[in-house]
């Protein structure tokens, strides 16, 4: 039966046949040449001889493969025949093809056949070849001191510069692994310049390495194994050129012997080349002559002989190789089944599908050096946990959905040590609710010197609910609205009396929302600058600027009295945006996430400010939303103009809220409250925007100021003076808050 080969095995077959007889043709001359002297100047015994050798330098390959299987099987474990196999088609091009181009062949059908990086592949093989210029070096330079004098062609300037250059270029790989501050930069500006697509490759590509090498290095036996199969290969070199040294000078000793041994290393740089069978022997003649009182006809057999011992064997190998596939399949485990997401995971350097896309915010992060994608990185070095897909956070926190090798998928909370007090509460807060059903199922949590991490249990089948309501008529969506209020309702609040609470809300307006918009202009000229004025303009309409508008709040009496009042709770859920509700298909029921329970002002006022935040001016729309905020001027007054992109649905849930369930749940102080907190948690949030996305700033504040004037706005109305029987009297104004 005929043998069918696959379009890349024909092509590959085609390519390398064609290959070699086109070196066959060039170099035929040459080649007829050597052959005659061989057969002229070899005995029966001699070509036995000459075949031993030949068999030892396969010897060597095999060793070398072995060696190159050492960090690849770091990746994907493969079998020393295929690492063989490809090894031998790449000396094949390395014979007809100058500047070592059979090892990017090599390299590419290794990552293609185990389905790994290519990148680290090629890395891991020009490691290898950097490491014999320096053992080659290092043992002339040996030579030279050992024996007197320098070898002809070789002088020790010229292997000291090998030396200096190839050890070079390893500390230049071994800093990049080690992630040097300088060339991680580097990286991140040159793969900025790269469309968006091309940019997330490169980096995950580049990633791959410095991920993959990491974890190599650290594994002590196997470096141990890497160095003695080096040593090993290089002795297998060694021993069969001493074979041919002996084949034609059966009588050789000492300094003569041992030069004439080196001559096959010291003409065939293992970074280029082996060249024409002509040029080869001239250089071998010229070597041996010009080092010893060796000539005439024998050295050329001799560099006829090496050059056979070095290339026909192999060449052999290599040639059955393109047509016949010795190799034991040991890389497709999961060939023709449907991936998991761990399965997808696990392994980030294997090559079985395209996972760059899940991992743009947590490359951006990484190679601009920030402290928690470290730590990410180094659980993933250490393999204690395979990130699956990196969110952008919207605190001192970052969320991941990570995997443990395990098929567990779950989702993981960190924070910076300065910071583990507030996750903790997170933690705190779920573990005490561990038998709501409304709500996630807190895994355990992890105490380390760098961060604090909690882990969270992930539902597959579950949906944010953004998504939920606009996929879903609005029925739907407004009934899992109200559905939230019920549990927090009957479940989480324990709602006191309508009081006043005037410090707290002084401290909270301050250090919370005036404070932070203030530290964040110092950090963000643009935002100084649209904070100069007494008015400005957003999206075409004039409104009271930050310092004017919370001066007439402050005046408004009722206006500031209101933000005094509220029903306090000893528990709320404090980050109660549409982003933090999730859908479960399978039940129908709504899964509340990521509790924030830590404001100075703790009541149910706060978590419905938390939804308009949402339903009113479109947080999940802005933190998608990367078009362009302009700040100008209209008449010498700051201009700030952004794309609302606030869907029409949330303008229906909006209202839904506001008509049916605030007024049910509220008090009218605190219905009329909700757009100033609103105001403030976009303020509020102005610190971190400048930290991870500064072209967000002037959108946020702009939401900031429209919302402090809306909420203003209520007071210019006339107020029912008995809608508000429970509010206590008024204390009296101050301008503490914009002073302090």
């Amino acid at each position: 039966m005929a043998v069918r080969y696959s379009r890349g095995r024909l092509a590959l077959i085609v390519v390398a046949l064609v290959s070699l007889a086109g070196f066959a043709l060039f170099t035929w001359p040459s080649l007829s040449e050597l052959w005659s002297r061989l057969s002229t100047g070899l005995s029966g015994t001699g070509w036995a001889l000459l075949g031993l050798a030949g068999l030892v330098q396969l010897a060597g390959h095999v060793l070398r493969a072995a060696r190159t299987k050492v960090p690849i099987d770091n990746v994907r474990r493969g079998s020393l025949a295929g690492q063989f196999r490809h090894l031998s088609i790449g000396y094949l091009f390395n014979l007809v093809w100058p500047l070592r181009v059979g090892e990017v062949v090599r390299s590419y059908l290794v990552a293609k056949t185990l389905r790994i990086s290519f990148l680290y592949t090629l890395a891991a093989v020009v490691l290898e070849r950097l490491i014999d210029v320096v053992l080659v070096s290092v043992a002339f330079l040996v030579c030279i001191a050992v024996l007197g004098g320098p070898f002809s062609g070789i002088v020790p300037v010229a292997a000291v510069v090998a030396l200096v250059v190839s050890l070079l270029l390893i500390a230049a790989f071994a800093a990049l692994v080690r992630e040097n501050a300088t060339l991680m930069r580097l990286a991140w500006r040159m793969t900025a310049w790269l469309n968006t697509d091309l940019e997330n490759r490169a980096r995950f590509k580049l990633w791959s390495v410095i991920f993959g090498f990491q974890r190599f290095f650290r594994q002590r036996r196997q470096l141990v194994r890497y160095g003695v199969l080096a040593l090993a290969s290089w002795a297998c070199y060694v021993a069969a050129a001493a074979l041919t040294v002996v084949l034609v000078f059966p009588a050789l000793s000492g300094r003569q012997a041992v030069i004439a041994t080196a001559a096959p290393a010291g003409v065939v740089s293992p970074s280029l080349g082996n060249g024409a069978p002509g040029a080869y022997v001239e250089n071998i003649r010229a070597f041996v002559e010009g080092s010893t009182a060796l000539s005439g006809p024998a050295v050329l057999l001799f560099g006829a002989a090496s050059w056979v011992v070095a290339n026909v064997p192999v060449l052999v190998v290599a040639v059955v190789a393109l047509f016949v596939n010795w190799a034991r399949r040991t890389s497709d485990p999961l060939a023709g089944a449907e991936l998991t997401p761990s399965d997808r995971y696990v392994n980030k350097l294997g090559r079985d599908q395209d996972i760059s896309g899940s991992m743009t915010h947590f490359l951006d992060a990484y190679f601009q050096r920030q402290h928690l994608s470290q730590v990410m990185h180094r659980l993933e070095v250490d393999g204690n946990v395979s990130l699956v897909r990196f969110f952008k956070g919207g605190s001192n926190a970052v969320t991941l959905l990570a995997t443990n090798g395990s098929g567990e998928l779950f989702v993981k909370k960190m924070v910076p040590p300065e910071y583990a007090h507030r996750l903790k509460n997170q933690h705190d807060w779920l573990a005490e609710r561990a038998d709501h059903r409304q709500l996630v199922t807190v895994l355990r949590e992890q105490h380390a010197e760098d961060h604090y991490a909690i882990d969270i249990e992930y539902r597959p089948s579950s949906v944010p609910l953004f998504e939920y309501v606009h996929e879903n008529p609005f029925a739907e969506g407004a009934a899992k609205l109200a559905e939230v209020w019920d549990y927090m309702y009957s479940r989480v609040y324990r709602v006191g009396q309508l009081e006043q609470h005037p410090e707290l809300r002084d401290d909270y307006v301050t250090e919370r929302f005036v404070l932070r918009v203030r530290a964040a202009a110092e950090s963000h000229p643009a935002l100084a600058e649209a904070l100069k004025g007494e008015r400005i303009v957003v999206n075409g309409r004039e409104l009271d600027n930050f310092d004017r508008v919370l001066r007439r709040i402050q005046s408004t009496e009722s206006a500031w009295t209101d933000l005094a009042t509220f029903r306090p709770s000893t528990h709320i859920h404090g980050d109660l945006t549409v982003d933090n509700i999730l859908v479960d298909l399978p039940t129908r029921e709504v899964l509340v996430i990521d509790p924030s329970d830590d404001n100075q002002v703790r009541g149910p006022v706060i978590d419905f400010a938390r939804h308009m935040q949402s339903l009113a001016y479109g947080y999940e729309f802005l933190n998608e939303d990367e078009d362009p905020v302009v700040l100008g001027a209209r008449d010498g007054v700051p201009e700030i103009t952004y794309r609302d992109a606030r869907s029409a649905r949330y303008a229906e849930l909006a209202d839904f809220v506001t008509t049916q369930v605030m007024p049910r749940r509220l008090s009218p102080a605190e219905q009329r409250s909700v757009l100033f907190h609103v105001g403030l948690f976009y303020g509020r949030m102005l610190t971190h925007r400048v930290a991870i996305n500064p072209g967000t700033v002037l959108k946020y504040y702009g939401v900031c100021i429209q919302a402090l004037n809306r909420f203003l706005e209520q007071y210019d109305l006339p107020v029912d003076a008995d809608d508000d029987d429970e509010v206590l009297g008024a204390e009296p104004r101050t301008q503490e808050v914009l002073t302090r």
